[in-house]
């Protein structure tokens, strides 16, 4: 049987000195890193339109953000991660059927490494190591999971777990340490398998999903939660900018569920889906098309901004897309 040809990823730590592409089957990472004992890890990830890093900058000046908050140094300039983001992706671009609408994510993650405090390795470091911990990967985009989500939409389920107010964790910080965010994605799944879990904040207001903004339309208004207790999107600062650029107002507010259970439309962003409409909010059905008309002229906006169909319905097969009843 013919082995199957593996995704290169970048690791630059105390295990792979100087940098180096290797396999993800047979990358490694130290027992004693920081950022798998503590959760203390910085990361972003970006996309590609058409096999091309979009907004990669944007993400990197995030992640850097994220680092200097938490108070450690990623050990390389923005510039020299951005070129092995790009290089990464340009080795890894022949595994991409792009007839199918396949693209990448960009996945980026940097620890302080794995000497440090409590239970990392005992500082002082040895002369030569001691340095953070810096992986770059590719993670596929599946188009026929975005393409079926576009068109039964999202049902999005508001779990007991809330969002961690910002005076115990700033959500601008994008870290893996969200064991709330997990929770309430198992504890949305047990209502539907298929849910996204919408999180609220410790006053009520909505929040964010695991992964996602949310935006919704009432009595006409575009609407979204201020970034006091969320994460600020990079998605979500698109889509602001192009409905400003449709003359659709913004209205950046405390939300309720009360909103959202009457909304006239409703979406999520995230940086793979773009956008992605939402169907059902706790059961109860949203609007009465799908998707909305305001949602719809974002999408189209969006687009045509990146020349590529972020719905993916169009790269749907025949059979694909009458099982859809497209």
């Amino acid at each position: 049987m013919k082995e199957v040809e593996r995704p290169l990823i970048y690791v630059d730590s105390d295990l792979y000195p100087g940098g180096q592409f290797v396999s993800d089957s047979e990358a490694r990472i130290s027992v004693w890193d920081l950022g798998f004992t503590w959760g203390y890890n910085v990361y972003d990830v970006s996309r590609t339109f058409k096999g091309k890093p979009w907004q990669l900058k944007e993400h990197i000046l995030r992640l850097y953000r994220g680092c200097k908050a938490c108070r450690f140094d990623p050990g390389m300039t923005p510039e020299d991660l951005e070129r092995v983001a790009i290089e990464v992706c340009s080795r890894n671009e022949n595994l991409l059927r792009k007839d199918k609408g396949e693209d990448y994510r960009i996945w980026i993650e940097i620890t302080p490494g794995e000497y440090g405090f409590l239970h990392g390795r005992p500082l002082p470091a040895p002369k030569g190591r001691g340095k953070p911990t810096v992986i770059v990967k590719n993670i596929l985009i599946d188009p026929k999971l975005q393409a079926l989500r576009h068109k039964i939409g999202l049902h999005l389920v508001t779990p007991s777990v809330r969002q961690a107010p910002p005076f115990v964790r700033d959500p601008k910080i994008k870290t893996y340490g969200r064991l709330n965010h997990i929770l309430a994605l198992h504890e949305a799944r047990l209502v539907d398998p298929e849910s996204w879990p919408l999180m609220l904040d410790a006053y009520g207001n909505l929040a964010e999903t695991h992964i996602a903004n949310v935006f919704l339309v009432y009595d006409g208004i575009l609407m979204t939660p201020t970034t006091r207790n969320i994460l600020e999107g990079i998605s979500r600062s698109n889509v602001i900018y192009l409905a400003r650029q449709l003359n659709i107002p913004v209205v950046e507010g405390d939300l309720q569920p009360f909103h959202l259970c009457n909304a006239e439309e409703a979406f999520v962003t995230s940086v793979s889906t773009c956008i992605m409409p939402v169907s059902r909010y706790n059961g109860i059905p949203i609007g009465k098309e799908l998707p909305g008309p305001i949602t719809k002229r974002l999408v189209e906006a969006w687009s045509k901004w990146v020349d590529y169909d972020i719905t993916c319905l169009a790269y749907l097969s025949e059979e694909e897309r009458a099982k859809l009843a497209l």
